[in-house]
């Protein structure tokens, strides 16, 4: 609900001639300004996630969860700053740099999540192809050397 009266705010706030007058404008509408506020402060807690790459990509969180933070960092840009990133840059044009390292910073977690899972496919793979080796292998051993199957209660003599 927020999302869309923020982004209702924005849209008519590139109809004012002017900084000023918008600002006029805003100061008196009670309801408007908390929205902005609110999504102020939104912004300022996602802050780090628009940090240069260098610095906002050291991890701060379960170290056993580690593997899966690209793929959960790209989630969480997706669905929650990109958002907020992309309307505040509309509203106040100084907010692109920010905008433009969290795009940038998406995309490095992106190339982290992609090489993860690729990774994770190629242990899959490896795994299945193992599983189905000592399949293969069980179902060739058969009884004392004759062409019935091995059971439990067979004996190599």
């Amino acid at each position: 609900r927020k999302r869309t009266m923020f982004q209702k705010i924005v849209d008519e706030s590139k109809t004012y001639d002017s900084m000023t007058a918008w600002t006029e404008y805003l100061s008196l509408e009670t309801t408007k300004k908390e929205v902005v506020m609110a999504m102020m402060m939104t912004a300022c807690d996602l802050s780090a996630i628009t940090k240069p790459w260098e610095v906002q990509s050291k991890p701060m969180m379960d170290r056993r969860k580690a593997a899966e933070l690209p793929k959960l960092q790209v989630g969480f840009i997706d669905f929650v700053c990109t958002f907020v990133y992309k309307e505040f840059s509309r509203f106040h044009e100084e907010i692109q740099p920010m905008l433009d390292g969290l795009l940038n910073n998406r995309s490095e977690w992106k190339t982290r999540a992609d090489e993860y899972d690729a990774k994770m496919k190629a242990l899959e793979e490896e795994k299945k192809k193992e599983e189905e080796k000592m399949a293969a292998k069980k179902d060739g051993i058969t009884c004392n050397g004759g062409t019935a199957p091995a059971s439990k209660t067979c004996s190599i003599l």
